[in-house]
């Protein structure tokens, strides 16, 4: 094959080939065929992209992450007894943080327990102590769902968590050094055992309600199997008896992006610097998965963050930047070990543990249950 650089020319002994819709069969011949893209005579003869990449910049003095400080105005149980972890794992002390709505009744059959999602504190709904809006407001108050006339809301922020209870972040009064990743692995039964004693804290024997989305979907449901003497109904949302592989999937590949960064130093990283490029990304996965794709397209479409840039492999459509932004915020927010502990437990829930059968497992379940998911076959 021969090239010209405004035609194309080709050779060949009996060439039969067939080049902008015309059939060309010639016998050791020139052929000539326009160029469909021609270039001016001084165009130079090479232009690449511009290999700037203002994205992967790793931010040495960034702003360093305030998990600690993001609530305020709650309470706090500690417990100084041994809490050991289904997995082999033991805690010497525990510290558990709570917040309640409404008021708990004289005969104290009242009070529903609202579970956290994975990233979610105990902060559920704004109150004196604490006037931000919390992750379930228009869930909460008079005359609500959760009705603060009727009932009183209990909602604790998950073992292993970053926003007051127990987790890597925290000091382990043996070493006095952060955890770290030499926290146990804990399960979503280590969760629900240690709520309860903050149900325990305040003499209620059993439950008008347990209720709870995603996370909290599986421990409504795990919760009511293993109390079931407790608990009088549960609310599921979005939540399953079983982890599926795809979602297993999922989480596995946001905890190997959060450890790709070498700042996560095996989870060592609260005297240094803060994972925050592999947390950026790790939510940016998952976020991909929390709307559906009609959502989506009806949302961004193809739109471009700027048209009058050029096309780069930085955050170029509106949904990248979307999605950058968010995960900015989240990242500088929460604590990138709780995020590996808290997905990892989602991974492992299974009903089926500790009996002959998944159908043995859920039902233990006496109670009633109200399950709500969606419909979508996109999510």
């Amino acid at each position: 094959v021969k090239t010209c650089s405004m035609l194309r020319c080709f050779t060949a002994s009996r060439l039969s080939t067939r080049l902008l819709g015309i059939t060309y069969t010639q016998s050791r011949r020139l052929v000539r065929v326009p160029d469909p893209y021609p270039e001016a005579a001084d165009a130079p003869r090479f232009k690449g992209m511009e290999a700037y990449f203002p994205c992967m910049a790793q931010p040495e003095d960034g702003p360093e992450p305030h998990y600690q400080g993001v609530v305020k105005g709650y309470k706090k149980l500690h417990s100084t007894e041994l809490f050991s972890c289904q997995l082999g794992g033991i805690l010497p002390e525990i510290t558990l943080a709570y917040e309640t709505y409404g008021q708990l009744n004289a005969a104290k059959d009242n009070a529903i327990l609202l579970h956290c999602g994975l990233s979610a504190s105990s902060h559920a709904k704004s109150h004196k102590e604490n006037t931000d809006l919390g992750w379930w407001e228009e869930f909460i108050g008079p005359g609500h769902a959760l009705d603060t006339n009727k009932f009183f809301i209990v909602c604790v922020n998950n073992l292993s968590g970053c926003y007051g209870s127990s987790g890597p972040s925290s000091i382990n009064p043996v070493t006095e050094k952060h955890y770290g990743t030499t926290f146990p692995l804990v399960t979503v039964k280590d969760m629900i055992r240690s709520q309860f004693l903050v149900i325990n804290h305040f003499g209620i024997e059993k439950l008008h309600a347990s209720v709870g989305a995603s996370l909290g979907g599986m421990q409504s449901l795990l919760a009511a199997a293993l109390f079931p003497d407790r608990i009088a109904r549960i609310v599921s949302i979005s939540a399953c008896v079983r982890s599926h592989p795809s979602s297993i999937a999922v989480r596995y590949v946001q905890r190997r992006i959060l450890m790709s960064d070498s700042n996560w130093n095996n989870g060592n990283y609260y005297e240094g610097t803060f994972p925050h490029r592999g947390m950026r990304h790790a939510r940016e996965l998952g976020m991909i998965g929390y709307r559906s794709g009609p959502e989506w397209a009806e949302r961004f479409g193809t739109e471009r963050a700027n048209p009058n840039e050029s096309h780069s492999f930085c955050p170029d459509y509106q949904i990248e930047t979307y999605l950058e932004k968010k995960a900015e915020v989240f990242c500088n927010m929460y604590d990138p070990n709780s995020m590996l502990y808290l997905s990892k437990a989602m991974d492992m829930f299974d009903m089926s543990v500790g009996c002959n059968s998944l159908t043995e497992g859920v039902a233990r379940v006496k109670c009633p249950v109200l399950v709500l998911t969606s419909h979508s076959p996109y999510s």
